[in-house]
């Protein structure tokens, strides 16, 4: 219907140009044209414009850095399900200790006494050792996550890194398929960025175009596709070597 309606409007202007009707000639160019630039408005702010501004907006955010003076000794993580990324950090000396999820269960890794890692750098192999229990770091339960839409983060005194990913990430992009990953410096004083990636997705008119009640079908189309970073290896360098 969409696309009847239009052809048959480009015909009606040609016949009212073949017989000097300018006026309805021009009523009906407009009829015609106004959807093609609505279009093209849409599809240029969601290519064009949107993706600038955030970029910009990201750029101009105020960012902490993680110093000496300032590293704090607790590490949490809001993302992985198997608690590799905080079993890493401790088992790399990064953080004394480090809450995660196994599942649905909350838990905090700290190192075993008189033991010692094996693992001193950080690789691909070495992630896929941390999904293995480790006689070097010791788990403890802590509690359990409510619900997929609660993180039901342990509650903490002192001043820790916390990383969110997607839809959890405070700074998330509204669109719910856009990948985040964000580090944030936490205490009774502060709620700090100190490191984001993002590849942000923005909405745009599917083509060829077509109609819907709420307007022109849209689609979700990557701004950028940078790769996302793993995350162990996201919060080391956000620690700039200390």
């Amino acid at each position: 219907m969409f696309y009847g309606s239009i052809g048959g409007s480009v015909y009606a202007v040609y016949l009212a140009l073949r017989w000097r009707l300018y006026v309805p000639a021009l009523f009906l160019a407009a009829t015609v044209g106004f959807p093609a630039l609505s279009y093209l408005y849409h599809f240029v702010d969601g290519t064009v414009v949107a993706p600038a501004l955030r970029k910009s907006e990201v750029a101009s955010w105020r960012r902490v850095t993680i110093t000496r003076d300032n590293r704090p000794r607790v590490f949490v993580d809001t993302w992985s399900t198997d608690s590799h990324v905080p079993k890493a950090l401790v088992a790399l000396g990064r953080f004394e200790r480090a809450y995660g999820r196994l599942g649905d269960e909350w838990y905090y890794f700290e190192r075993t006494p008189g033991t010692v890692c094996a693992e001193d750098h950080y690789d691909a192999r070495m992630l896929d050792r941390m999904r293995k229990p480790l006689t070097c770091v010791s788990a403890t339960k802590t509690g359990r996550r409510v619900d997929l839409r609660k993180l039901n983060i342990p509650e903490l005194a002192e001043p820790r890194l916390l990383l969110f990913a997607d839809r959890d990430a405070p700074s998330h992009y509204p669109n719910d398929t856009t990948n985040t990953l964000e580090l944030r410096l936490v205490s009774d004083q502060a709620n700090q960025l100190v490191s984001f990636w993002e590849t942000p997705y923005f909405t745009i008119p599917m083509f060829p175009p077509n109609l819907n009640l709420d307007g022109w079908f849209k689609v979700s189309v990557a701004a950028g596709h940078t790769r996302r970073p793993e995350e162990v290896k996201f919060v080391i360098d956000a620690l700039n070597g200390t």
